[in-house]
């Protein structure tokens, strides 16, 4: 098969999120099989052509710099038209020069220019969807809305998503702020009928859960244009106990229970029904101690056994992980499919979350963890405390969810369905 083009906004070393993280292992990955892998991304201050764990990364030229790590480029820089002509440009230049025969939009920034690239090269384009970004700028709908189709009309996103944005983002702004708010929400509101644009005429769309996919409407990804192929788990070992005891010690954690958070605080990720549940937790399990690891917009209380870690290296997380004695993920909206889920499987937690999105493909209920029911801070409470309580079933079911990360999850079969999604959309498989 011929070269493979990744065209994201962010690659490593500039990791605001999970899904450079999964970006970088699916290059791996392709690399592993044998594939040629390039990468074009935006140059934040990086060598401009190198070689990175296999794959070839191309950084095109790019006026704005970032630190390496968790830095975010303010938001109009990736939505605009010049960036989509000029990145759209340079993916089309790396196409011809390298005779790439797939153009996979790893990013939703850079979905304009895959398919600009793809209709100058003639070649397919595939974009890959994580969330419900192209759907809602602000991606507020499910936290008040009981659908489980998300289109967000105009008259539902200005009647109703930025005013709630307004009153649970932006509450301290005055008059001139808020319009300042208003103008933005404008802007994004048209960006993101280009996006949709693009999205409905690529070649394909790769969700990472059925139910991601489920959450979109016909209009914008139909069935026979779409296919599921999950994240994959990291390709990391398992922290030893006693890297496990170390991080407990270098973050200020004792010996007791430990109930562990990661992830982004926020409305939707369920931080708030997580702090709900703390002190249900605390009654039912005496000397518990809760670490959040994270960075968010949302404060969080002060409380001797909550230990607030903000954003931690991968390496530290991971080591967290085995130190915890349970996992939560208490998502609100439909989570795609978490990579905390992932990982803390693949290191043999078992975890509590909520039965939403592609939560379910992931965990067996009763067997590699416990679902509840979202915005249940009760419900959460009851089924964490129960497996802190029963030290065993934690241990067994720590055990099937390695097991089952490795089988369901494993690197060999998912990159077989990657494959065999540039197959079909070059129209070598049906």
């Amino acid at each position: 098969m011929m070269p493979i083009v990744f065209a994201a906004e962010y690659y490593s070393p500039f990791t605001p999120g999970g899904a450079e993280w999964s970006n970088a292992g699916w290059a791996q990955a392709l690399g592993r099989r044998g594939y040629r892998v390039l990468v074009v991304t935006p140059n934040y201050g990086a060598p401009s052509r190198e070689e990175r764990d296999g794959v070839t990364v191309v950084r095109v030229a790019f006026p704005v710099k970032l630190r390496p790590g968790q830095v975010e480029a303010r938001w109009r820089v990736h939505h605009n038209p010049l960036f989509y002509l000029y990145f759209g440009w340079q993916i089309r230049r790396v196409v011809r020069a390298e005779g790439a025969g797939v153009i996979h939009a790893q990013g939703k920034a850079a979905l304009i220019g895959a398919w600009l690239a793809g209709l100058a090269t003639g070649r397919p384009v595939l974009a890959t969807i994580r969330d419900l970004g192209l759907l809602c700028p602000l991606g507020h709908c499910p936290l008040f809305e009981p659908w489980t189709v998300f289109d967000c009309s105009a008259r539902q996103y200005f009647g109703k998503c930025v005013p709630f944005h307004l009153r649970h983002y932006r509450s301290g702004l005055g008059s001139l702020g808020r319009g300042r708010v208003w103008l933005s929400a404008l802007l994004a509101w048209w960006d993101e009928r280009l996006r949709q644009a693009a999205l409905r005429r690529v070649r394909g769309v790769i969700g990472v859960s059925r139910g991601i996919l489920a959450a979109y409407p016909e209009r914008l990804v139909a069935p026979g244009r779409s296919r599921v192929v999950h994240t994959l788990p990291p390709r990391v070992e398992v922290p030893t106990a006693a890297a496990a005891l170390e991080a407990r010690r270098r973050l200020g954690i004792g010996d007791g229970p430990l109930v562990l958070y990661a992830g982004k605080l926020s409305p939707g990720k369920g931080t708030p029904v997580f702090l709900e549940a703390l002190d249900s937790i605390r009654a039912a399990v005496p000397g518990v101690t809760f670490a959040m690891a994270g960075k968010g917009e949302l404060p969080l209380p002060t409380r001797p056994d909550l230990r607030v870690l903000g954003a931690i290296p991968q390496e530290t997380l991971f080591a967290l992980y085995r130190a915890a004695d349970v996992v939560v993920v208490p998502s609100v909206w439909p989570e795609p499919l978490s990579r905390v889920l992932l990982e803390a499987m693949h290191i043999g937690r078992p975890v509590v979350a909520t039965a939403v999105g592609g939560t379910p493909e992931a965990v067996e209920h009763g067997v590699t963890g416990l679902l509840v029911p979202k915005q249940d801070p009760e419900a959460l409470a009851k089924a964490v405390s129960e497996l802190l309580l029963d030290p065993e079933r934690r241990e067994r079911m720590g055990r099937a969810a390695a097991e089952r990360a490795a089988r369901v999850f494993g690197e060999d079969r998912l990159v077989d369905e990657l494959i065999a999604a540039y197959e079909w959309a070059s129209g070598t498989r049906r």
